[in-house]
């Protein structure tokens, strides 16, 4: 796993960068995924200390600009060197598709 400092991310077209300080100052501002805003139809999700964290929500409430879809999320917190999990389930848990 990566331990980059800074990671891109693609937001209508454009390329964007997200820091390990943007991301872990996000967290501390947003209420975990496992807490009562669990939500089973948003599949990938980013540990940052003990909270899980909706990749989406967390690099647009980093970065003020929303990414283009999760995998161009979660691929850029991965880089970061957070674990990146995903809720599997229905034909996302069968054939990886959702």
């Amino acid at each position: 796993m990566s331990t980059s400092s800074t990671a891109q991310f693609t937001a209508d077209g454009q390329r964007h960068t997200i820091t390990r300080e943007q991301a872990e100052a996000a967290a501390s501002r947003l209420t975990p995924a496992h807490s009562g805003a669990f939500n089973q139809h948003r599949d990938w999700y980013v540990l940052i200390g003990a909270g899980l964290y909706y990749v989406k929500d967390l690099i647009t409430e980093a970065t003020g600009t929303e990414p283009s879809d999760a995998k161009t999320a979660r691929l850029a917190l991965a880089e970061l060197g957070f674990p990146v999990l995903c809720w599997a389930w229905g034909s996302f848990l069968k054939d990886g598709s959702r």
